[in-house]
This record gives C-alpha cells, sequence and structure tokens, in this order.
C-alpha cells in the first residue's frame, strides 16, 4: 500500500512575541488594542506610546510634541479611540514597574517590535546587575561625592538602572543612535526619579540630534526636558602621581609595573612570548 504524504507550504509570519517578564504581556494586549483602534502597525503604535509618555512627562513644556503624537490617534467616539487607550496604557506601564521593578519597555520593545532585527538585542537584566556590582562601589557616595556613569549604546537603559539600584544618587548618561531606545531610557529613568541625560546620536561620530534631561522635577511638575548639552562633572580631575621612586635607575624603569593610583600594578605583556587569553571558568 503506497503512503500518502501530504507537503505543506509554510508562510513567511511574525514571530510569536516572546517576553521574559510575564507582566509585560498585560502592556502588549494593550499595544495591540491601539494599533486596532487607530489603524496603524504595531511598531508605529509602540512609537507613538513612547513619544506620547515622554511628552506627558515633559508637560507643559513638551505639549506641543504630545498633540502633534495623538493627532492619528483622535478618531473615533471618546472612550473608543486610540488616544484614550495611550492613556490607559501610561498607567498600566506605571503599575507594572511599580509591582516588578523591571524594565517592561524594553522586554515589550525585543518580545514584540524587532524580536532581535539587526542584532538588537538587550542584556538580561541579571548580566547588568552583575556587571555594576563588578564595577560600581557598594558604599553610597550621596550627591555630593555624585558621579557620571555612561553607557554609550543604552537600548532602554538597563545597563544604568542596575547601577542605580547600587548608586541611586549618580548621573546616568545614555547614548543610541535609536530614537525608540532614547525614549525608553528617559522614561526609564525619568518614572523612577533617576537624574540623567539622554543623548539621540551616534556614539562613535559624537554627534547629538536631541537630549533629554531627567530626574529633577521643577516645580510646575516635568520630568523629561529638553536640553542643549550634557553637564560635566563638578570636580577637580583626580591627579595621578607617575613619578619613579628616587632609588631607581632610568634604565629600570622599562620593566616597572605600571601602577595608577591604589589599584594594583599593571604587569606589561611579554611581547617575545605568546599572549594567553584569560580564562573565566
Amino acid at each position: 500500500m503506497a503512503q500518502c504524504r501530504r507537503s505543506t507550504v509554510s508562510h513567511c509570519s511574525l514571530p510569536a512575541e516572546s517576553f521574559f517578564i510575564p507582566e509585560t504581556r498585560t502592556l502588549f494586549n494593550q499595544l495591540e488594542e491601539l494599533s486596532h483602534r487607530s489603524g496603524v502597525s504595531r511598531a508605529v503604535a509602540f512609537e507613538d506610546f513612547l513619544s506620547a509618555s515622554v511628552a506627558a512627562l515633559g508637560h507643559p513644556l513638551m505639549e506641543d510634541d504630545y498633540l502633534q503624537t495623538i493627532e492619528k490617534h483622535k478618531d473615533g467616539k471618546p472612550g473608543k479611540r486610540g488616544v484614550d487607550k495611550l492613556a490607559e496604557m501610561f498607567a498600566t506601564l506605571v503599575n507594572l514597574m511599580t509591582e516588578t521593578r523591571e524594565d517592561i519597555l524594553g522586554d515589550l520593545f525585543q518580545g514584540s517590535i524587532t524580536y532581535g532585527e539587526k542584532g538588537q538585542f538587550l542584556t538580561p537584566g541579571p548580566i547588568c546587575r552583575m556587571m555594576a556590582r563588578m564595577s560600581v562601589p557598594e558604599e553610597q557616595t550621596g550627591i555630593e561625592d555624585r558621579r557620571s556613569i555612561n553607557d554609550c549604546a543604552c537600548g532602554s537603559g538597563r545597563m544604568l538602572l542596575a547601577a542605580a539600584e547600587i548608586q541611586p544618587n549618580w548621573h546616568f548618561v545614555g547614548q543610541d543612535v535609536d530614537r525608540r531606545c532614547v525614549n525608553m531610557t528617559a522614561l526609564n529613568l525619568g518614572l523612577r526619579n533617576l537624574y540623567g541625560h539622554v543623548v539621540w546620536g551616534n556614539s562613535l561620530a559624537n554627534t547629538s540630534d536631541l537630549i533629554l534631561e531627567t530626574g529633577r522635577v521643577h516645580i510646575w511638575g516635568n520630568a523629561i526636558r529638553k536640553v542643549n548639552r550634557v553637564p560635566l562633572p563638578n570636580r577637580e580631575p583626580k591627579q595621578i602621581d607617575v613619578t619613579p621612586p628616587p632609588n631607581l635607575s632610568p634604565e629600570s624603569t622599562d620593566s616597572m609595573p605600571i601602577r595608577s593610583g591604589n589599584n594594583p600594578p599593571i604587569i606589561p605583556p611579554d611581547e617575545t612570548g605568546p599572549t594567553k587569553q584569560l580564562e573565566l571558568f
């Protein structure tokens, strides 16, 4: 008896949504409803949600940005319009961030918008926290001894958020070429009342098309502002004494270990021998 086989043709389709934070799906469902109500793609709905949320936190100075963003979401009856869903999504975002203390926006962005397109994968939260604990001092410095920390490809700002868990009074600076990432980082910093600056531009080319400042809530209430520059730290640079000990001859200093401040000496590599990669595990 001949065996009957059925051939199936696979159709091109978007991959299924996948989230690391279960609560993210609540915001995703509202995003889908916004897309349906306003007749725009999911990607456009997400970008407009970010822009409207940033402008809402920038009220009243960013009111024109808000009105321009919601223009395409105003059709329909009150309560059933896309703009109504935008307000609901903002409230949901605040509640989920308060409940989980996690990066809901970044999870939604990677799991339902980009799917890692162009290698745009965000560093998992536990890895960010591990790196922060390896590089940020645990002793609280306070506002007087505030330091600046920079992520030149910040994504949704996870590295900065991880550092803020240890040093909440520091100055957090993020840069990214993707405007969506700039808005996500600004929201993540602004809703946590963290002082920082987020730059939309190319870190390698040192371009700056937009700078958003967060964490200085003024008397009229805006938590995000457009500014013209990122302020430099108001501290004198540390001086490092590189003078060799007086009992050594100039010839002997060529083979000395290099020391920076109180850090352990850095042993120069042996140029005559093969290099060896550090074994981590």
